[in-house]
């Protein structure tokens, strides 16, 4: 059934209409008269109900589904019908469209974040109007959960935020918005909810400006009023005086106070207390929630949640240089990146570890700090309130910054500190410093963990670190190191591994105990089988480095069939697991095609009814080989993402009633190459049911650039972005060059070569 019907809100003749679509597809937007499944991807179509934008194209794109909903407006999934790339697509309000200061706000903000261009920045595509004059932008989509997802799973399961990984994210953070305040732009709306954490573990600042145009009901929302979210206001946006990007500083203290206790510093019951507290109460001491804290971590902090703007420190590469040198002794179990609760790192995370640059060898080069504007207060693009310009920093603002952390940290952060102003090398410590020193954590340091409330252990004297590694963080081991045994050292983190795991699976693993203490034959056998088989919770050692180490034999003259990742038992489901590319791998000429058999034999070695159905190359040039060092859209980096779905594990369990929802799918994951090497992944929560499973592709890419060179595609200095999969009838390709709204050429091949 398709009709016609006015616009939302709309009493007149002259005002917009939209065609009513009863059913849409919420994968692909594809718009249906009647309820059934999608034709294109077998998806089951969903009711538009009063949307009437669900089902229509706005730009180059089908509205699929409705993201969210908010006091300026909604935020729907749009999906390419070519290409099938996503956007999310944010569409004003009629109340904010019916304010011209809003939305010329709105389109502001929206290019002012594009003249930012920061990686750790959402990026806006596109801005327009919808026929009906209702303001629309579209960003790049993104994976993941918001960082406030993060901290509510860690309270919620009593598992405390590692610091280094908070502090690690945080620098992202405060990277990006130097270089927002370098431009003049001043976010003023920063919470754990505008911090979108992806599975690698990036995070990406949401919302500038655009989030604050929220209560567009109350007339008195003009400049100098109060716009922001109140537990994460600085006092001066509370006290609705005018602000600069130190209120942004004051933010991310929140933020961090947030994540590493699990609550927020401030909390009352009515709006105006809570206010008053951020004016007037001093915040609460950090380590008396999060004992395991350093001294320097909580200086850090307290200096941002100062209540004087000229006390906190001076540009966000000062505090990000502080968090920096108060976080370079953690150990490594405090690196591990915070990551969404529904998956693990991906490819492209961090590695468990701090940055050599946070240890004061050298560092990347900083975003330059605020420009200084005219003398006088200025209006920045930032919507809804004054904003002071950044100003250039005075000598008193510079020894703010560095005492913030000399008190605490000593010489050795100050030094770094007045090197990333000066440009100078940086030193390694410095006589008189008050810190215990690198490779010296604080004896005195609780090491409870202050949510589960385990008792506190005493720690274990670290080895000493060699000579010219006095950056270098030493770790306490759980147990004592033999330190000059290697293969001692690694059966002993072996007999760790499987002491922490429950006790029936301890029991199990009992024979694989000890290996130290066995012959070097017997021992060479069991690190075979527990290597070959896997074990979830372990990461056994490689048998041949224990043989070469040990110098023992290691004859066994039987080729080793191919093993599992270590860490995942042989009846398991996938998890992130980094496998050893196929030979000569090189991620900027990358035959896929060669690349292809590879993956489906190495889908089908993890999980043996493996299928393939899907398909996506970025940056593939007419030889048919891909350079994945190229930006896509969504990444600084493309991929081949090559898809499987296993059928018997996509089987509705016959004791769950018919009609009942399914939260139990894991039947779909991925083989990802990247520029990092090639991971296999799960995609987990995916009816599988509507997977159509394709054949090994006939074509190969280079047939497929033909195809398109064939169709008028420009094939010079010109790289394309492939998929292929079902379109319901049978496998197709789609062929892009560009992305986006910037698409050159886009078409669909028959796999028929």
């Amino acid at each position: 059934m398709r009709g016609w019907m006015p616009g939302p809100d709309s009493h007149d003749a002259g005002a917009a209409c939209y065609p009513v679509t009863m059913f849409v597809c919420p994968e692909c937007g594809l718009a249906q008269p009647a309820q059934g499944h999608c034709p294109a991807d077998g998806t089951a179509l969903a009711p538009i109900g009063e949307d009437v934008l669900l089902g229509t194209t706005i730009g180059a794109y089908r509205v699929a589904r409705l993201l969210g909903i908010g006091g300026m407006g909604r935020v729907y999934k749009g999906v390419h019908p070519a290409i099938g790339s996503r956007v999310a697509i944010k569409v004003l309000s009629r109340e904010c469209s019916d304010r011209r200061d809003l939305v010329d706000r709105f389109f502001a903000e929206a290019k002012a974040v594009n003249l930012i261009r920061h990686e750790s920045i959402v990026n806006v595509l596109d801005l327009a109007m919808l026929p009906d004059g209702r303001p629309y932008i579209i960003m790049e989509y993104l994976d993941g959960a918001p960082l406030a997802a993060l901290i509510e799973h860690a309270v919620q399961h009593q598992a405390p935020l590692p610091l280094g990984g908070i502090a690690r994210l945080a620098a992202e953070v405060l990277d990006a918005l130097g270089a927002a305040h370098a431009k003049g732009i001043v976010h003023r709306d920063l919470k754990p909810d505008n911090v979108f954490v992806a599975p690698s573990g990036r995070p990406k600042v949401l919302d500038f400006g655009i989030a604050k145009l929220s209560d567009v009901g109350n007339t008195s929302t003009r400049t100098g009023s109060l716009l922001g979210t109140p537990h994460y206001m600085s006092p001066e946006q509370a006290a609705g005086r005018v602000v600069d990007h130190r209120a942004d500083l004051y933010a991310i203290g929140v933020i961090l106070f947030e994540c590493a206790t699990g609550r927020k510093p401030f909390l009352a019951e009515a709006l105006f207390d809570l206010l008053r507290m951020h004016v007037e109460v001093p915040p609460p001491p950090p380590r008396a929630l999060r004992p395991d804290m350093p001294p320097e971590l909580e200086h850090v902090i307290l200096t941002a949640l100062a209540k004087p703007p000229d006390q906190r420190f001076a540009t966000a590469m000062a505090m990000s240089m502080a968090l920096q040198h108060a976080t370079a002794q953690l150990a490594p179990e405090q690196w591990r990146p915070l990551t969404p609760p529904s998956g693990r790192p991906s490819g492209g995370s961090w590695a468990p570890t701090p940055p050599s640059s946070w240890s004061g060898q050298g560092s990347r080069p900083p975003t330059p700090p605020p420009q200084a504007p005219p003398p006088g207060q200025v209006s920045t693009v930032s919507a809804g309130q004054v904003t002071r310009g950044a100003r250039r920093s005075s000598r008193k603002a510079t020894w703010i910054a560095l005492a913030a952390v000399a008190v605490v940290g000593g010489g050795i952060t100050a030094a770094a500190v007045l090197g990333s102003g000066g440009g100078g090398t940086t030193g390694s410590g410095s006589a008189g410093s008050a810190s215990a020193g690198p490779g010296k954590p604080d004896p005195a340091r609780p090491s409870t963990d202050p949510w589960a409330g385990k008792a506190p252990t005493a720690p274990t004297a670290p080895t000493a670190p060699a000579a010219g590694d006095g950056d270098a963080p030493a770790t306490p081991p759980a147990r004592a190191r033999r330190g000059a045994d290697p293969v001692a050292d690694a059966l002993d983190h072996l007999d760790e591994q499987i002491d922490a795991l429950p006790p029936e699976q301890r029991k199990r693993l009992a024979a694989y105990k000890g290996l130290s203490k066995l012959p070097p034959k017997e021992r060479m056998k069991r690190l075979r089988e527990i290597a070959q088989h896997g074990v979830a919770g372990v990461e056994a050692p490689d048998p041949a480095a224990i043989a070469a180490a040990a110098g023992d034999d290691d004859d066994d003259d039987t080729p080793a069939p191919p093993t599992r990742p270590a860490g995942r038992a042989a009846d398991a489901w996938i998890t992130n697991e980094s496998v050893d590319p196929p030979p000569g791998y090189n991620p900027e000429h990358l035959d896929v095609t060669a690349f292809l058999p590879w993956a489906i034999a190495r889908a089908k070695q993890a999980i043996p009814d493996a299928e393939l159905f899907r398909i996506d190359a970025d940056g593939v040039g007419p030889d048919g080989r891909a350079n994945l060092k190229l930006p896509t859209l969504a990444s600084d980096h493309g991929s081949i993402d090559v898809r499987f779905v296993s059928p018997s594990r996509g089987k509705r369990d016959p004791r769950q009633p018919l009609g009942a929802a399914r939260h139990d799918f894991k039947c779909e994951f991925r083989v990802m190459a990247t520029p990092d090497g090639v991971e296999l992944m799960p995609i987990d929560f995916f009816d599988c049911a509507k997977e159509h499973v394709v054949p090994v592709p006939r074509c190969s890419l280079a047939g497929v650039w033909k195809k398109a060179i064939a169709r008028k595609a420009p094939s010079h200095n010109a790289v394309g972005n492939v998929g292929y999969r079902s379109n319901g009838a049978r496998p197709v390709w789609y062929f892009d060059i560009g992305f986006g709204t910037d698409v050159s050429f886009s078409q669909m091949f028959s796999d028929d070569c």
